[in-house]
């Protein structure tokens, strides 16, 4: 039998994050190191990194749940207090419930250097068949190594994250921003992997708040729910304000695959303030 294909390819987001997740006897922590490519205009990591990793460590441990079946993000919610701007973040998560079709996992998340607690994500995932041969055959999901680094010598980011997944707003209308659906941003279902599709309605919902309020913003939660894959592109993100807050905005980001029709792939509810 060949051997079996990898994932993530050699050229991958989640290879230029340079996260690291070590495993034991009570789970697994993945550890994200801070650097510039990941601050938001706040000088602070992006909030959408953060549900990013929380959708990976979360991802890992529920694949194993479903195995011989394969699972996909469904929903994702995070909440942060005052995040770093330099350090690791550390992330572990634990399962809540697994159901016949279903399975909730929270994740905790903590500023490493310091030892504070940051946030914390709920994540539900789809459980689904093994549908190609990367699913059918995740041996190292069902033996882990004690540790993954998914960096390699060729990895990093030689521009902002945000340029890097090409996150691309639309002139004279910062309530529209788009991003094409690579394999530099996929997943194993060959759509844009839910971390990424994390980030896009956060930056987007962010975007559009910080033209409505004049300056720097901060998103402080996410509400996510995925309703089908982004699988074709250009992926266009649509926010508009729910509602303001003494603090902030409320801001509603639609995304549409372009691609197929304009299909309403993800529905966000993104609550951002003044910096």
């Amino acid at each position: 039998m060949s051997a079996p294909p990898a994932f993530p390819p050699s050229h991958h987001l989640t290879r230029d994050l340079a996260v690291r997740i070590r495993r034991d006897d009570d789970g697994a922590t993945l550890t994200l190191p801070i650097g510039p490519a990941l601050l938001d205009g706040s000088g602070r990591v992006r909030t959408g990194v953060v549900a990013m990793i929380a959708d990976i460590i979360s991802g890992e441990a529920a694949i194993r749940e479903a195995l011989p079946g394969w699972i996909a993000t469904l929903g994702l919610s995070l909440q942060v207090g005052v995040l770093p701007g330099e350090g690791h973040l550390a992330a572990r998560a634990r399962k809540i419930r697994k159901g016949r079709t279903t399975l909730v996992f929270e994740v905790d998340l903590e500023h490493v250097e310091t030892g504070s607690e940051v946030g914390l994500s709920t994540i539900t995932f789809s459980l689904l068949p093994a549908r190609n041969e990367l699913q059918a055959r995740a041996a190292w999901a069902e033996e882990p190594e004690p540790e993954t680094d998914f960096a390699t010598a060729d990895s990093g980011f030689a521009a902002p994250l945000l340029d890097a997944i090409g996150f691309a707003p639309k002139a004279g209308d910062p309530s529209i921003a788009r991003a094409e659906k690579t394999d530099y941003v996929g997943n194993t279902l060959g759509a844009m992997t839910g971390g990424v599709v994390a980030i896009l309605a956060e930056a987007a919902a962010d975007h559009f708040a910080a033209s409505e309020l004049g300056g720097a913003t901060r998103v402080r939660s996410l509400e996510i729910h995925f309703l089908r894959l982004a699988k074709t592109g250009p992926i266009r993100a649509e926010a508009r304000t729910l509602g303001r807050l003494a603090s902030g905005l409320i801001v509603r980001v639609e995304l549409r695959d372009e691609g197929r029709d304009d299909a309403l792939t993800t529905l966000a509810t993104v609550v951002v303030d003044r910096a």
